[in-house]
C-alpha cells in the first residue's frame, strides 16, 4: 500500500492512497477495527488535493513515521 502526507491548514495528515481509483484510505489509529475487513474510504483525491482527512498528526515527523509504518511512503502530495 502506498502512503502519503498532506499538509492542510498547517496540520499534517498521513493516509494511504490509490491514485488509479482516486481514493484515499485511513491508516493507523484512523483505521477501523480488523473485524470490518478493510480500510475505511474517507476522502476524495482530486487534482486540487485531498478534500477531507479525519485525524491530523501532531507534527510532520509524526505523520511521516505513521505513513512509513503502514506502507510504502511516497512523500507529500
Amino acid at each position: 500500500m502506498k502512503t502519503y502526507i498532506k499538509a492542510i491548514d498547517h496540520k499534517y495528515y498521513a493516509f494511504a492512497g490509490d491514485a488509479a481509483k482516486d481514493q484515499v484510505y485511513s491508516i493507523g489509529a484512523d483505521k477501523p477495527p480488523k473485524s470490518t475487513g478493510c480500510s475505511l474510504y474517507f476522502a476524495k483525491w482530486t487534482d486540487s488535493g485531498i478534500k477531507y482527512v479525519s485525524s491530523p498528526s501532531p507534527n510532520y515527523k509524526a505523520a511521516k513515521a505513521k505513513a512509513k509504518r503502514h506502507g510504502e511512503y511516497c512523500g507529500i502530495v
